[in-house]
C-alpha cells in the first residue's frame, strides 16, 4: 500500500496481509497498535520476532530455523566469483536447511531467474493462503536485498520480473507494491527474473558486511529509496534530468529510474504528463541553449537527432511560436547561457 500526505509517500503493509505473523507478534507483545504497519517496520518486526522465537521463520514454518542460520547463508557468499554462483549458494544453503528442493537458479528466455517453488513447503497454514502469499513475497525482497548486498550495488535496474504465486494482485499490498518492476501474479511459482547478464556481475561482499542484518539495512534503504522516489515531483525532475542528460527512449530513461516503462508511464501519467512531453520539453530546452550560443538552426537540428533542418524548424515554431532563424532569447536566457 503507498500513502501520500503532502509531498511525503510511504509504503505500508496491511495487518490482515500478515495475520499470522501478527498473531505471533501479539502473542508476545511485540506489535504496533495500528492496523497498518510501514513497510520499513515491518522488516524490523520480523528481526526482532525472530531473536524472541529463535526461529528465523517466526514459527510460520513447521520447520523452524535456528537464530543465525541466515548469518550462515550470506557468510558463503564473500568467495563466491560472480552473482550466478552467489544465487546457487543461496538456493542450495536454504535447500539444505530446509530439507527440501524448493529453491534453484535457472536460465530462461534470456533471463536469470531465482526461483522458489513452495507447493509441498511445511507452512504453519496452507500453501495457498493469503499468509502463504504474503510470507514468500516478503521472502523474494529479503532474497533481492540479499543478492544486491553480494554484488555491492542495487540490483533493481537490472530486474525484469517478478513472479508471485497469488491468484490475482489484490490491492492495496504493500509487498508487492515494494517493487518498481513488473509483477506477474499467477504463477506457478515464485521468482526473481534478472537480465542475463547480472550472472557475470562479480561479488563485493567482505565478511565484515555479510550478516544478516546488512541484508535487513540493505531492505531498509530500497525502501526508502523507493518512497523518495515516490514524490512525484522528485520523480518529474528525474525524468527530467534523464532526458538532459541526453536520454530520448522512454526505455532506457526507465532502466536509468530503475522502473518499469508501465511504472514510468504510470508515474507521469498521475502527475498530469506523458513521456514524449517531457522530451519535447527538454529538446526545446537544448535548442535555446545551442541557439543562445549562436549556433546555426541546421547544427541544433543535426545534434537534436531531428530528420531534417525543416521538421526541427516546425517543431521548435510549435514549442515557442517563432523559427529558430527568428529567436531571439530574453534576458534571463542569455544569462543562463552565460
Amino acid at each position: 500500500m503507498e500513502s501520500k500526505r503532502g509531498d511525503e509517500v510511504r509504503l505500508f503493509i496491511d495487518r490482515d496481509e500478515v495475520g499470522e505473523l501478527w498473531r505471533f507478534a501479539e502473542s508476545v507483545k511485540i506489535v504496533s497498535p495500528d492496523n497498518r504497519q510501514p513497510l520499513i517496520e515491518h522488516f524490523r518486526l520480523l528481526q526482532r520476532l525472530s531473536v524472541k522465537a529463535g526461529d528465523e521463520t517466526c514459527h510460520l514454518s513447521l520447520r523452524p530455523l535456528a537464530v543465525g542460520t541466515n548469518d550462515f547463508v550470506v557468510e558463503t557468499l564473500s568467495d563466491a566469483a560472480d552473482v550466478q554462483e552467489a544465487m546457487k549458494r543461496i538456493a542450495r544453503a536454504y535447500n539444505l536447511v530446509h530439507g527440501g528442493h524448493y529453491n534453484r537458479v535457472e536460465s530462461r528466455k534470456g533471463r536469470l531467474a531465482y526461483v522458489i517453488d513452495d507447493r509441498d513447503f511445511p507452512y504453519a497454514f496452507p500453501t495457498d493462503s493469503v499468509a502463504a502469499y504474503a510470507t514468500l513475497e516478503g521472502v523474494l525482497i529479503f532474497l533481492h536485498a540479499m543478492v544486491s548486498l553480494a554484488a555491492g550495488r542495487d540490483l533493481t535496474p537490472m530486474l525484469r520480473t517478478v513472479r508471485t504465486r497469488r491468484p490475482r494482485r489484490r490491492a492495496p499490498d504493500g509487498l508487492l507494491a515494494f517493487w518498481t518492476t513488473t509483477v506477474r501474479t499467477g504463477s506457478d511459482a515464485y521468482a526473481l527474473e534478472y537480465d542475463l547478464e547480472t550472472g557475470q556481475v562479480p561479488v563485493s561482499l567482505t565478511q565484515r558486511s555479510g550478516r544478516a542484518v546488512d541484508v535487513y539495512a540493505a531492505v531498509e534503504a530500497m525502501i526508502r529509496a523507493r518512497e523518495q522516489a515516490g514524490n512525484p515531483t522528485d520523480f518529474l525532475q528525474r525524468v527530467s534530468d534523464a532526458i538532459a542528460s541526453g536520454v530520448d527512449d522512454q526505455a532506457e530513461a526507465a532502466r536509468r529510474l530503475g522502473v518499469s516503462v508501465a511504472t514510468l508511464r504510470r508515474r507521469l501519467a498521475d502527475s498530469g504528463t506523458r513521456f514524449r512531453d517531457l522530451r519535447a520539453r527538454g529538446l526545446n530546452e537544448r535548442a535555446k541553449q545551442m541557439l543562445n550560443r549562436h549556433r546555426h538552426p541546421q547544427d541544433v537540428a543535426e545534434t537534436l537527432g531531428f530528420s531534417d533542418s525543416r521538421s526541427f524548424s516546425r517543431a521548435f515554431k510549435a514549442w515557442n511560436g517563432v523559427t529558430p532563424s527568428n529567436w531571439v532569447p530574453s534576458v534571463s536566457e542569455n544569462v543562463l547561457s552565460d
